[in-house]
């Protein structure tokens, strides 16, 4: 149909809408027809023609549709030009890194101010009134607005951080960060002055980036821009951590003077409060980012007092005293039954300056399922003087059950813990690692309660909190409900080898209680056995040395009281417990798990008014993964709680 026709249409049926006649067929024709000059007698003689109404309300809404149109195309090209502006930075990004690592000054300089143009020009296209008038329009809006923001975010990076960050470049490179006994300081020393302004850009462009709602935007939206949202949000919080944190850890790691440090290796076999005995240890001294394993007098004084028995003072007060066995501050290998790190870490201390006269500046733990992520990263080990190679995959078996099937004898099995210790050691001290991937591996074995440390320095110690491995039980509910349940071998065995936890947590909020269980299970295959895996002091209680005895503690929340137990008491009454830790009501049950069973423990604590904060957990680590589950009737007591991960 030709134009002249479709306007024909249109017009009559206008016109037949309105139950007006219609007009004479020239009139339509007219509106088609090239405009001609007549002359005034020609005009004289022409009919006069009628005027209609409609006019003044069509024309109106064509020229506003013109208009639209326009504006739509001239958007789209605008888009279109961003789209390619920003997709050539992006791979002009990857030429500068390259350039940088490969020293090419003159290269930097050019890719760099290309890079600069192409983001400016971005910038202005996005700022221009078309694009804010089209950020309002329902459903593209959004579209709209993502990419605009998205494209600010991006320019206040490149104008502001880029320098920066191609300066850092040139001497920050993170896989040679890793040298040979310990790490490379100069780097994080020159990037300290960086951090302020790095920090404020960052921050700056996400406030852009939470602008977007990216529900609302199209998918081949997000495909464009995901990318650097993702980008941002990741590096935002990195940036600010190190910017907080990076001029504390430099003098942990001997920056202007030697730091002394107990690591603590907790075998979570024979299980503790916070992982396991710590049947291995290690004094290390950083000085400058260099770490050594000190194998002096002192360390030979330290490990026999700490095993042949320490003489330090017991537990005070009395009921917090109640709580655990009498042999607890006795032995070094005790000392992890305490929940609360900074117990362990006190009592570490005064046996490091009863044995030689120093003090430590801190301690740290780690259990053998850390050491195997670590493993999987650093790569195999050799250990000395045995046919054994310990890797990321077999270190939880060699160093919690092989150790003790193969050397049943103590000694001997305490030889080879040593030389995998200092083999181990060493390959993660070598070079040839990458840091971000060792720097993960810490966060998942902090994620599953397997690092704990504990500074003298109150900064250092702030850190540690942070980061969430101060292994604090905390004794109030400004931030958090911390509830938890922790779990002392009392067999004197290695049997904890084949225990699997699950944590659970439920609600009552008609009585204002919370119930924490554990459910526990002792998977042990036979009876065939090292004495040395098999419990000790099971024969003391009639019982079969394939039974785990356990000691199973908890809290109450700050100010609440546990109410009830499940079970109430253990068939050995003698052994369960009342106390009080740190100020928190606290039971302890004593609890059996025969080969092949299944035990649940359980303890309920009033909530006291007021409380309206998340929950937190807290659980003994073991050789496993440790399940928790939340029930859903403790969400709204306890707004803001995260559902742990399945």
């Amino acid at each position: 149909m030709s134009t002249q026709d479709q306007l024909r249409a249109a017009y009559d049926a206008m016109l037949q809408r309105d139950g007006q006649p219609l007009p004479e067929i020239d009139e339509v024709d007219a509106l088609t027809k090239p405009l001609t000059m007549t002359s005034p007698s020609s005009k004289a003689k022409a009919k006069p023609k009628k005027r209609h109404r409609w006019m003044w309300w069509v024309f109106p809404i064509v020229g506003i549709l013109l208009v639209a149109g326009i504006a739509a195309g001239i958007l789209f090209m605008q888009a279109m030009q961003v789209r390619d502006d920003l997709t050539e930075m992006k791979s002009e990004l990857k030429v500068v890194v390259d350039q940088v690592k490969n020293g090419d000054t003159e290269g930097v300089a050019t890719t760099a101010a290309n890079i600069q143009s192409l983001s400016a020009s971005a910038n202005e296209t996005v700022n221009n009134p078309l694009w804010g008038a089209a950020a309002a329009v329902p459903f593209v809006g959004a579209n709209i607005e993502a990419v605009a923001e998205t494209t600010k975010a991006t320019d206040i990076i490149v104008r502001e951080a880029l320098p920066s960050v191609l300066e850092l470049l040139k001497t920050f490179d993170l896989s040679g960060l890793s040298v040979d006994g310990g790490i490379d300081l100069q780097p994080f020393r020159e990037v300290v002055p960086l951090l302020p302004a790095l920090n404020e850009t960052f921050v700056k462009a996400q406030s852009h980036l939470d602008k977007i709602d990216r529900d609302a935007i199209l998918p081949f939206v997000e495909e464009n821009i995901g990318q650097v949202i993702d980008m941002v949000a990741e590096a935002t919080p990195l940036i600010e951590v190190g910017n907080k944190y990076l001029p504390t850890i430099l003098p942990m790691l001997g920056d202007g003077g030697t730091r002394n440090y107990a690591v603590m290796f907790q075998n979570n076999a024979e299980i503790r409060s916070t992982g396991g005995n710590p049947g291995n240890a290690a004094i290390l001294s950083i000085t400058d980012g260099k770490v050594t394993m000190r194998e002096d007098w002192a360390v030979v004084s330290f490990a026999a007092l700490g095993y042949g028995g320490t003489g330090l003072p017991g537990i005070e007060p009395p009921e917090k005293a109640a709580l655990f066995e009498s042999d607890t501050t006795q032995y070094v290998q005790n000392y992890t039954r305490f929940p609360e790190f900074a117990d362990t870490s006190s009592y570490v201390q005064q046996l490091w300056t009863a044995a030689t006269g120093e003090y430590l500046d801190g301690v740290i733990s780690l259990d053998p399922v850390m050491l195997s992520y670590m493993l999987a990263v650093a790569g195999p080990v050799d250990v000395p003087g045995y046919d054994i190679q310990v890797t990321g995959d077999n270190a939880v078996q060699v160093l919690m059950s092989d150790a003790y099937e193969n050397y049943p004898d103590g000694l001997e099995s305490q030889k080879f813990f040593d030389a995998a210790a200092t083999a181990i050691f060493a390959k993660i001290m070598s070079a040839g690692w990458d840091p971000m991937a060792m720097f993960d591996v810490f966060g998942r074995g902090t994620a599953e309660q397997r690092v704990y440390m504990s500074f003298v320095n109150p900064n250092e110690q702030a850190m540690a909190t942070a980061f969430g491995t101060d292994g604090h039980i905390y004794t109030d509910t400004a931030t958090t409900a911390q509830v938890g349940i922790y779990l002392n071998d009392a067999a004197y065995s290695k049997l904890e080898y084949y225990l699997s936890t699950s944590m659970d947590i439920a609600c009552d909020p008609n009585a204002r209680t919370v119930t924490t269980s554990v459910t526990m299970t002792n998977s042990i295959p036979h009876g065939d056995l090292s004495n040395y895996t098999l419990g000790w002091r099971n024969g003391n209680f009639g019982l079969p040395r394939t039974t785990m005895m356990l000691d199973v503690l908890s809290f109450a929340l700050p100010g609440g009281q546990i109410v009830a137990t499940s079970p109430e008491g253990s068939d050995y009454s003698a052994m369960d417990r009342v106390g009080n830790y740190n100020g928190l009501d606290a039971r302890s049950i004593f609890a059996t798990v025969a080969m092949g069973e299944t035990e649940t423990v359980s303890f309920t604590s009033t909530v006291p008014e007021g409380v309206n904060v998340p929950l937190s957990v807290r659980y003994s680590p073991t050789v496993t993964q440790t399940p928790v589950t939340i029930q859903e009737s403790c969400m709204a007591m306890f707004p803001g709680t995260e559902v742990p991960a399945p």
